[in-house]
């Protein structure tokens, strides 16, 4: 995820993962693949150190961490050398799991932020990074204000973010310039685009509900904008509720939108794949998804790469959110396990990740958005970033992904019923039901 976002596990496997996390040594799960100890082929007599990501091996996030790990191997002093395994998908999870159950997972280890982080601190799984910081108050001072606020709990921190991300509204100049169309700040404005999209024969969205996540996503900047933060910030505290007028609004929206055509034929059946590959050849004229896709709009082989812009969410007529409320969050966190075999060498390793050179690169190659209060060089800046910079200057507030803020199992099931609202069910029904779900599992794990 450089970033592309992956699919969360399903409730069921994740409740299986619980069990195995929180599991005393050896249980069922095996270690992970070569997470043992001992010298490594290129540092005789250095502790061999693992990290997992759930990158691809084409991704410039990859190539960044592979030259960061190569500087780190060679340094004089190191005691340690770290390898960084690649686990794309839906078996980055298990397999970390799997060898914290065993005691022999990775050293080091990327994790999102928010709900998912706090089941493995929970857990007693992290090393908290606060005496280091302590050591080391320069290196937290490189940080923007409020890196750590979704990598905290009670008090410590437990986890660096790389870089940030946030969802952006993709629009295809081409396509809004042939039909003397604007980018849409408001709900009716966007409701006029998508008329004379249709009536043109243009998929106004790419827009894929396969995977849960991607429509969830989209709908989630609905709910902020129609009823500000409170409504969520409620259930994030452990209130709230479901069932109110925001969320009922929400639903109805999404299905207005499938109704008007917005979407592309199928979409039920569009991954997140075929959702960008849509936009990336032309096929749409706009797209709501993270910042982490610029990597790929911009690339050589996207036909959009010279047309493609970017816009702010519309707001609602009556809602309470604002223009400059953004969704999004820390992006690429890593975290120390609790029994690294050198924490000082894992401390060391993650510091050389906000050390400058590697925010410019991950800002420069990879589009995202830096997590250090570096100064950036505007000639080698991708425009849409600089864009995005731009527009986020003015930022008001930020609220994170549904599934990252409040965990995988209530966090999968609000996606789960958003598909659920696009496949036909009401709204009422859908977040009662959500509703009814959430007082279940939180009284069952009070």
């Amino acid at each position: 995820m450089s970033r592309k976002r992956m699919k969360t596990a399903s409730l069921a496997a994740f409740l299986t993962l619980v069990v195995s996390l929180t599991a005393c040594g050896g249980g069922n799960g095996k270690a992970a693949d070569n997470t043992s100890g001992g010298p490594s082929a290129e540092g005789e007599g250095k502790t061999r150190m693992v990290m997992y990501d759930w990158q691809t091996s084409d991704t410039a996030m990859t190539r960044i961490g592979e030259d960061l790990a190569k500087e780190f191997n060679a340094l004089p002093d190191s005691a340690a050398q770290i390898e960084i395994q690649h686990v794309p998908g839906d078996p980055y999870y298990p397999k970390i799991n799997a060898g914290l159950a065993a005691n022999n997972g990775p050293d080091v280890f990327s994790l999102h932020a928010a709900g998912k982080m706090k089941t493995y601190v929970d857990a007693g799984r992290l090393l908290p990074l606060d005496d280091a910081f302590a050591a080391d108050p320069e290196w937290k001072e490189r940080f923007t204000s409020g890196a750590f606020n979704l990598l905290s709990f009670d008090g410590k921190t437990y986890g660096i973010p790389t870089s940030f991300s946030a969802a952006v509204l993709f629009y295809n100049k081409d396509i809004f310039d042939k039909y003397g169309l604007k980018a849409p700040a408001t709900y009716k404005e966007l409701k006029q685009v998508i008329q004379v999209l249709t009536d043109n024969k243009v998929t106004p969205f790419a827009f894929g509900a396969k995977e849960a996540w991607t429509s969830a996503l989209f709908s989630e900047l609905v709910a902020n904008r129609i009823g500000g933060d409170e409504p969520f910030n409620k259930i994030m505290n452990g209130g709230g509720t479901w069932e109110d007028l925001s969320y009922i609004k929400t639903g109805r929206i999404m299905q207005e939108l499938a109704k008007l055509g917005a979407f592309p034929e199928g979409f039920l059946g569009i991954d997140n794949n075929g959702m960008v590959n849509l936009f990336k050849n032309g096929g749409a004229g706009m797209m709501v998804t993270g910042s982490w896709a610029i990597n790929q709009l911009t690339a050589d082989d996207s036909k959009v790469k010279s047309a493609v812009d970017i816009a702010k969410f519309p707001t609602f007529e009556g809602g309470k959110g604002d223009l400059d409320t953004w969704l999004g969050q820390p992006s690429f966190n890593l975290v120390i396990n609790a029994k690294a075999k050198d924490p000082d060498a894992a401390i060391r390793f993650l510091k050389t990740w906000s050390e400058d050179k590697y925010q410019k690169r991950i800002v420069e190659e990879g589009g995202d958005i830096p997590a250090t209060n570096v100064q950036l060089d505007p000639e080698k800046v991708p425009e849409l970033s600089r864009k995005l910079s731009d527009q986020m200057s003015t930022m008001k507030g930020m609220f994170i992904f549904y599934d990252q803020g409040l965990g995988a199992q209530i966090g999968d099931e609000y996606n789960n019923t958003i598909q659920a609202i696009l496949a036909g069910q009401s709204p009422e029904e859908a977040f009662k039901e959500l509703q009814a779900y959430t007082e279940r599992y939180r009284a069952e794990n009070k």
